[in-house]
């Protein structure tokens, strides 16, 4: 059999016992460190990337839309500056509801369902979104990126629910940078995919393909997604001990309680609320505005545009990975707390982060602006092993609701941002104007990180083990019974 063939058989449906499946993968038979979590992991960050692909795709897709150059291959919008900036808040409106009312139903429901049907509906809208938006315009491009807002909003709360019972203490830094980097990874591929296949096939091809290809990864998560190590069908019996014994602090209970006066009252919880409205909004500005303000003042052409916003990504991704490994070591070896190590990142991807957005607005050379561009943007690959993965460390148990909240709020700031900008920029062109937008952006940036210094923290806080005495009560009655 072929090397392709021999693949092909590994990963085939399975037929026969769980055992079987496990041992037909041949890494995970021959390598201890690779095992079905780092599986799990792997599609968890495809699950993001996919996720991200579809809600970036706006960012190019926008401009080639509104370019009444662009007649060859598809239909021009006549939109306004204001529109344009209404388009790109609109998925957040949707969003930020989902995230917050997923917290009550997160600990409840089927996380692998959840994010099935979130992905694969999501998929749909979009490449429904060009039909739509013919046959109705920008009201209909509103409604629909509203309605994706909506779809995708449980994305980041099951996310994290799965990682809670698949990923050990030990372990969190590299498979939270593999899982957080499809944030990145989405962008990359939607602004370097956008870019070329709208300038070849119109802007409406960006959604139909994007679209496809997310509905792949939803026939890859039906056959080998699984919910926790307990039902998952094809782990072998030492990894399913070696993970529950690492989680052994976090119990693998199915909590239905969420402690939320506690939660409401934990400065640890608000540290990262603000840390995330911080990063939302910083992010946001760089994510969709960049191909925006290359296009108008370098004079950048879609296919060009779509590669130079993208790069920044792929040096971030690709730099994660040695990155979150040093601060793992770090941690395990004791050289450095969990606290200090997730403030140390923190602040490398805001502080530094912002900085350059400042110099980035104060050149007029295009070299060093996208120099600046991608110091920033590569900088934020810290906040991967800072305030995202500090959800696990503070409360396991109620991770995904706590993302839930955090991740919910935030888009208020995503939200706001693209209205700002469309408030500050009456002209796309003029310099002064992008200044003052790259100005409030770091100052965001520098605010919300100082109060993630002053209350943040990396240890166990006690309304983790909310529910243990209730639990035990159950069972013993349970017994007695």
């Amino acid at each position: 059999m072929c090397f392709f063939g021999r693949i092909c058989y590994c990963f085939r449906p399975a037929k026969h016992s769980a055992k079987t499946i496990y041992w037909r993968i041949p890494a995970i038979r021959k390598w201890h460190w690779f095992g079905v979590r780092h599986f799990q992991t792997a599609m968890l960050f495809l699950c993001v990337t996919v996720n991200y692909i579809m809600r970036i795709n706006l960012g190019v897709a926008i401009v080639l839309m509104t370019d009444k150059n662009n007649t060859d291959h598809s239909s021009v919008l006549e939109l306004t500056i204001t529109q344009q900036s209404t388009a790109y808040s609109a998925f957040f409106w949707g969003y930020m509801f989902t995230n917050l009312m997923s917290t009550f139903f997160i600990t409840k429901i089927n996380n692998k369902l959840l994010l099935l049907l979130s992905v694969a509906t999501s998929a749909c809208a979009t490449g429904l979104l060009p039909l739509f938006v013919r046959w109705g315009g920008f009201p209909l491009l509103i409604t629909l990126r509203i309605l994706i807002g909506l779809l995708q909003g449980v994305l980041m709360p099951g996310v994290f629910g799965q990682m809670s019972r698949w990923v050990p203490p030990a372990e969190r830094g590299r498979c939270g940078a593999l899982v957080l980097g499809g944030l990145h990874v989405g962008t990359l591929i939607s602004f370097t995919s956008s870019g070329i296949i709208g300038s070849k096939w119109g802007w409406e091809c960006i959604f139909y393909v994007h679209g496809i290809v997310s509905l792949m990864w939803c026939i890859l998560w039906l056959f080998y997604g699984a919910e926790s190590p307990l039902t998952c069908r094809y782990i072998s019996g030492k990894e399913k001990e070696y993970i529950e014994q690492a989680l052994i602090h976090s119990s693998q209970i199915k909590r239905t309680r969420v402690p939320w006066k506690q939660m409401l009252t934990n400065h640890a919880c608000y540290a990262i609320l603000f840390m995330s409205l911080a990063n939302s909004w910083g992010y946001w500005t760089l994510t969709t505005q960049i191909p925006t303000y290359l296009a108008n003042i370098f004079h950048y052409d879609a296919s060009n545009n779509g590669l130079i916003s993208a790069m920044p990504y792929a040096c971030l991704w690709i730099l994660s990975f040695p990155a979150s490994y040093i601060v793992d070591t770090l941690i395990r070896k004791n050289i450095t707390s969990i606290t200090f190590s997730r403030k140390m990142c923190s602040t490398i991807a805001h502080w530094g982060g912002g900085t350059a957005l400042v110099i980035m607005g104060y050149t007029s050379d295009v070299t060093v602006a996208i120099c600046m561009y991608t110091l920033s943007v590569v900088l934020l690959l810290f906040m991967f092993m800072g305030h995202n993965i500090n959800h696990l460390d503070i409360c396991p148990n109620f991770a995904g609701t706590l993302m839930g909240i955090t991740n919910g709020l935030a888009n208020i700031a995503s939200m706001l941002a693209p209205q700002f900008i469309g408030f500050v920029i009456t002209d796309y062109t003029n310099i002064e104007q992008w200044r003052i937008v790259f100005y409030v952006s770091a100052a965001v940036f520098f605010a919300g990180n100082l109060l993630f210094l002053i209350l943040g923290s990396g240890a166990l806080q006690p309304f983790n083990s909310y529910g243990d005495d209730e639990d035990q009560k159950d069972t013993k009655n349970e017994l007695v019974t």
